[in-house]
Parts: structure tokens; sequence; C-alpha cells
């Protein structure tokens, strides 16, 4: 084998290693969020979806996350990592106190920080404070074959709630779901 060829396999294998690295890194820091996230159980509210290419699953919608109204700084602009500090309302209700362009430096014991993207802002022009429509990376949820329209039923007759494990980074999984308060469709760890 030449020196050539001998590199060209180096480079190969290489390459195949880091794309082994980072998707394990991928999969390891969802396992560590679900294992160790703190959870809080949130009341969803329905969303219409289909997409052939994705398989079954259901959009939620989550009353913090679709008034539209979440305060933000002056300078925020689309995709910007935006931290919201929800506080407990009643049973699966949660409400934003505070949206803030970097993570709270502290926070009562009872609330709870999501980190979320900007994707809709105005007044267009910056000014002190601005509005935005924000998404958590909760939205969409993955179900067992053919369960999808049945799931979206019971979201439309609000017997549904998502269980969502937040770790202290404000980064956000949806773990289970609740029906009529028991708990189904627990996300597998792996």
């Amino acid at each position: 084998m030449t020196e050539e060829r001998r590199n060209l396999w180096l480079a190969i294998g290489v390459v195949g290693l880091v794309q082994m690295a980072a998707l394990a890194w991928m999969v390891g820091d969802r396992v560590h969020l679900l294992r160790t996230g703190r959870e809080i159980v949130v009341e969803v509210t329905p969303v219409d979806p289909r997409d052939l290419f994705r398989g079954d699953y259901v959009i939620f919608g989550y009353p913090f996350s679709r008034t539209g109204e979440v305060s933000v700084p002056g300078g925020t602009r689309r995709g910007d990592t935006i931290y919201v500090t929800l506080e407990p309302k009643e049973a699966g209700q949660w409400e934003i106190v505070r949206a803030e362009a970097a993570y709270p430096d502290t926070t009562s014991p009872g609330h709870v920080v999501l980190k979320g993207r900007a994707v809709d802002i105005w007044p267009r022009e910056a000014g002190e404070r601005r509005t935005a429509r924000l998404r958590f990376g909760i939205e969409s949820y993955f179900v067992p074959e053919g369960t999808g329209r049945k799931l979206e039923e019971l979201v439309r007759d609000k017997k549904i709630a998502a269980v969502i494990a937040v770790g202290k980074t404000g980064d956000a999984a949806i773990k289970a779901l609740m029906i009529d308060g028991k708990r189904v469709h627990e996300e597998p760890l792996l």
C-alpha cells in the first residue's frame, strides 16, 4: 500500500471517528437531560400537523408559548436565544414572568428557566423592549405508528399534558405524555 493510499484511509477513519463521537455526544446529551432534568407537567394546546416524511407525530403548543406576547430585550433578533422564567400557576399551567438574553443569575425555587429561540419579533425596528414568539424545542413529539390522530383528539379535548424534562441550562425535552393524569408514551432513554 502506498503512503498516499494509507493517508487517505487514515483520513477516512478519522472523519468516521469524529462523526461517531458527535453522534454519541448528541445521544448522550439527550439521555442525560431526560434522566436528570427537572420534570414539570405542562398543559398542551392543539396544533394540526401533517408531514409524510417524518412519520407519525403530534405538534404541541403550550399556553405560555402560544400567546405571542413575550416581551424580550430590545436588541433581540430572529434566531437569538432567549431564556424565559416560568412560574407555576394551577395544575399544568405555567406563566412567563421574565424573558432575558442570558440565563438568569437567580430564580426562586419554584420557577423553571427554559431556553428558547426567537422566531418572530415585532415591532421590526429595535427599541427598548420588543415582543417575540419563541420556540423551545418541545413542540413536536414522535409517537407510535397509528396513534397520532387519537392523541390530537385528546389534545383538542384537553385530556393530555406533557411531562417536560428541563436541564440546568434551560434545555428541555418531552419525557412523557399524560392522559387524564396517567403517564403514558414514556420516552425511551436508549
